[in-house]
């Protein structure tokens, strides 16, 4: 049923009553507050039209012959979890048992039928709509919340804690189907020396130019980290070491073409580099520490170069 036009829809509801009576009662009550109205004369015409999405809120009778109301309760929650489901019972004493029966198994609240009472019904959609949204509210928070708490504020890369979970994950997933798997450990040379000239503002930007830069010459596949301070490090799935040094080598000269603006200034930088790769019976952490080593390796042969455990 269509609503009203020159009204904005507040919501899609979806009446399902045997009772042709029942369902109409309900519809126009809530067209009348400006709901768009669906109605499903049983339990599995409803299915089918929930399985089609768009429904914000669901009102169902409990006793329905086929399938009841209980029925299309437990259905909406696998097919529809978001939907926020309302009951229509008797006034009857098994009747309102088998509401709170309802209510425990995830609906949101009841109505008595006939409801003759548009007040009663519009307050108790709009209760549930309140409801859905301010789960959806929360969510979206939720996952705000932990995305953030994966990702280094300042160079918009995945942060040591996000790099602890993919290590687990990638050395897992490389085990399980025994693919390569190497990294490239990463560190910007004489770091202070550009905090000295140019103030942590400086240094700040030179670490956003360096995250940048690295994760242009990244494969999809690839994913670039920041492990501390001014250290960064690199997961090549499906990639042997020999291939983990070229990634490695195009980095230290894409890094070395760098000319940072701070200020007055023109910064250039270079970086060193220390590749490994997962071995046999390794752990994630005997790798990340052998990159660590050949990283250490490449410092002291001169920096700006790339260097390999194996």
């Amino acid at each position: 049923m269509a609503e009203e036009p020159g009204h904005e829809t507040r919501g899609r509801v979806l009446v399902v009553d045997d009772s042709r009576l029942v369902r109409s009662t309900v519809a126009h009550h809530l067209q009348a507050a400006h709901y768009a109205v669906e109605e499903a004369a049983d339990g599995y015409q409803a299915l089918e039209m929930i399985e089609k999405g768009g429904f914000d809120v669901v009102i169902t009778d409990l006793r329905m012959p086929g399938l009841d109301g209980f029925g299309v309760l437990q259905a909406t929650k696998q097919l529809a979890p978001e939907v926020e489901v309302i009951i229509l019972t008797g006034m009857h004493t098994h009747d309102m048992s088998a509401a709170v029966r309802a209510l425990r198994l995830g609906a949101h609240d009841y109505l008595t039928k006939p409801p003759s009472h548009a007040d009663e019904v519009v307050v108790t959609v709009e209760r549930a709509m309140e409801k859905r949204s301010l789960r959806e509210t929360n969510e979206r928070l939720l996952r705000q919340l932990e995305e953030s708490s994966l990702t280094d504020p300042l160079t918009g890369v995945p942060n040591r804690r996000a790099f602890d979970r993919a290590l687990a994950q990638e050395v897992a997933r490389a085990k399980r189907h025994q693919h390569p798997l190497s990294f490239v450990m990463l560190d910007i040379d004489h770091f202070k020396s550009v905090n000295d000239t140019c103030g942590h503002d400086g240094g700040d930007e030179v670490l956003k130019r360096f995250a940048s830069a690295v994760t242009g010459v990244l494969r999809v596949d690839d994913s670039l980290y920041r492990y501390g301070g001014e250290e960064f490090v690199v997961i090549l799935p499906h990639t042997e070491a020999a291939c983990a040094m070229v990634t490695a080598h195009r980095i230290v000269e894409t890094v070395a073409g760098l000319a940072v603006r701070v200020g007055a200034l023109t910064v250039r930088i270079t970086t060193s580099a220390g590749v490994s790769s997962l071995g046999p019976g390794d752990e994630g952490r005997d790798a990340i520490a052998r990159a660590d080593t050949a990283l250490y390796a490449a410092k002291k042969s001169g920096r700006n170069r790339a260097s390999s455990a194996s």
